[in-house]
């Protein structure tokens, strides 16, 4: 009796696994979104209700580097350097930045140090001279192979990052 009903127990645990339900590869069979991609595409009139994203999004690298600069002319970094901010930033660089960046900035991240190019070195007089406008054009909408960061950061929390990146790596050079 007990060898029937460890056959019988074995039988029904085989069965299980080779009727998968329907729904197990809802994640495998869902269109990916890349970190670099948009979740939704927005119309150019739309009205944003959070957030206020008001610069355009670029096209292509051309567009990415007018962008950039339209921003650094345009743009003047709204958050005052205090103690209390640029404490701000390092939390967030930390969680941010640190993986690609590395701890002091130089782009020797254990994360970047994967990538090919490698990630910038953020105290480089070619980063610490542009203007933060421009920065923050790049944590909003990313590089070439930088991802944006405007759905993990806020608005002013990306001036904070932009606080401590001139603040404090720029004085490790």
């Amino acid at each position: 009796m007990r060898i029937v009903c460890a056959l019988a127990m074995v039988a029904l645990v085989a069965s299980v696994n080779v009727m998968a339900l329907p729904w197990d590869k809802d994640m495998v069979d869902q269109p990916p979104v890349k970190a670099t991609e948009d979740k939704i595409a927005s119309a150019d009139a739309s009205i944003p209700t959070v957030g206020g994203e008001y610069l355009t999004a670029p096209v292509g690298v051309l567009g990415l580097i007018q962008g950039r600069t339209a921003a650094g002319a345009m743009l003047e970094n709204p958050v005052p350097v205090t103690g209390e901010t640029l404490l701000a930033g390092q939390r967030l660089y930390e969680i941010n930045c640190v993986p690609c960046h590395g701890e002091t900035g130089l782009g020797d991240g254990l994360v970047g140090q994967k990538f090919l190019p490698p990630p910038v070195d953020l105290t480089v007089a070619y980063v610490q001279s542009q203007p933060d406008g421009q920065i923050f054009y790049t944590l909003t909408y990313g590089s070439v192979v930088m991802p944006y960061y405007r759905d993990a950061l806020t608005i002013e929390q990306r001036w904070y990052v932009i606080n401590y990146l001139k603040e404090v790596l720029g004085r490790h050079e």
